[in-house]
């Protein structure tokens, strides 16, 4: 009989083939508690992101910056509710809410499918850590892209008006006003700026964030977290999903029904590996981060014609190459708890979105 860590091992593989999957959910329940959820927990992280986006333009030579210079996150909050009040902590918190509740809803979405598409096509069992890695990292890319194509005309209504300050008059309106200023200055093309940017950043980013998520819970279910942590052993290990095929025999009124078990992982793991993902994938994207906000809040001359290596090279020169980190600190400082808490969050909404 084998116990601790070997034990962990063979229930992970004894189990492996029995994740949750798409076709295990019921996707009204899923879809309706991820936007409950979701917007709870972005009216809590929001102040972050408007602290963060300052300090990644704050020294832009491109940018106009209409509020003082921050020295450091804190710094920022205190300047920011001295000199604008406390309702600036969510300035274009609507705006950001909407475009963020829809590009969600594709984003998990799309995630959950292309994970069970490709594992089909591919016929991967998911075994070994370099199946597991591609597929986790290939879903999270593909939704990611899906998902900018709604989310990057709101990113960048949502910046302009964040990072205006009381320094002067404010150019741009909250809500509708912003996106039709911005389409009568620049048409289309403004609501779109920094699309190929936000491609490049984000792309990667929701591919290495998955890929080191459904890893670590990997890891951590071999090291058996749980035992180290000396925390009180799961029962109910398996939940129970309820599946009704319909009869066509007109003979037959009857539905066949089938229920069948699958996994029920260890919240504590994904709390875990929420925070292990969100470390190393903003760390390591964060000055494809910077290069994105300048460039989709920047005023250019029109002969210029700024892309992502003009930026980050213009970024190195004028300011060092530490800049390419600014923001770093707000950025974990939103990113770890949102993506442990998000993740934890989302994995409980497939449990209860079981058919």
């Amino acid at each position: 009989m084998s116990t601790g860590k070997n034990e962990s091992v063979e229930e992970l593989h004894s189990h492996h083939n029995k994740k949750i999957q798409w076709d295990d959910l019921d996707p009204k329940k899923y879809y309706f508690y991820n936007f409950l959820l979701g917007g709870s927990i972005d009216l809590l992280m929001y102040p972050l992101d408007v602290i963060r986006t300052r300090l990644q333009v704050q020294g832009s030579h491109n940018i106009t910056q209409s509020f003082p210079q921050y020295n450091g996150t804190m710094d920022g909050f205190r300047k920011l509710v001295g000199l604008e009040g406390k309702k600036a902590l969510y300035k274009g918190f609507l705006t950001s809410e909407l475009g963020y509740l829809t590009s969600r809803g594709i984003y998990f979405g799309s995630y959950e499918i292309s994970k069970q598409t490709i594992r089909k096509f591919f016929n991967k069992d998911l075994e070994s850590d370099s199946d597991l890695f591609f597929v986790t990292t290939v879903s999270g890319a593909i939704s990611e892209a899906l998902a900018s194509f709604v989310w990057v005309p709101f990113d960048v209504a949502t910046q302009t008006v964040q990072i205006q300050g009381s320094l002067q008059e404010p150019k741009y309106k909250p809500g509708l006003g912003v996106f039709q200023k911005i389409y009568q200055e620049k048409g289309m093309r403004g609501l779109y700026k920094g699309f190929g940017a936000t491609m490049i950043r984000n792309v990667p980013y929701s591919g290495i964030w998955w890929g080191t998520y459904e890893m670590s819970k990997l890891k951590l279910t071999e090291f058996n977290i749980r035992e180290k942590l000396h925390m009180k052993e799961r029962t109910g290990k398996v939940l129970s999903v309820h599946e009704t095929h319909h009869n066509n025999n007109i003979n037959n009124n009857n539905n066949n029904n089938k229920d069948y078990e699958v996994e029920n992982e260890d919240p504590i793991i994904h709390f875990f590996s929420g925070f292990f993902a969100a470390v190393f994938a903003t760390t390591i994207t964060n000055p494809l981060d910077v290069a994105k906000t300048r460039l989709q809040t920047g005023s250019f001359g029109p002969n210029e014609r700024p892309n992502f290596y003009t930026i980050i090279k213009s970024t190195i020169k004028k300011e060092g190459v530490r800049a390419l980190w600014k923001g770093l600190v707000p950025s974990l400082l939103t990113s770890a708890p949102y993506s442990m808490i998000s993740i934890f969050l989302y994995e409980e909404v497939k449990k209860l979105s079981l058919k």
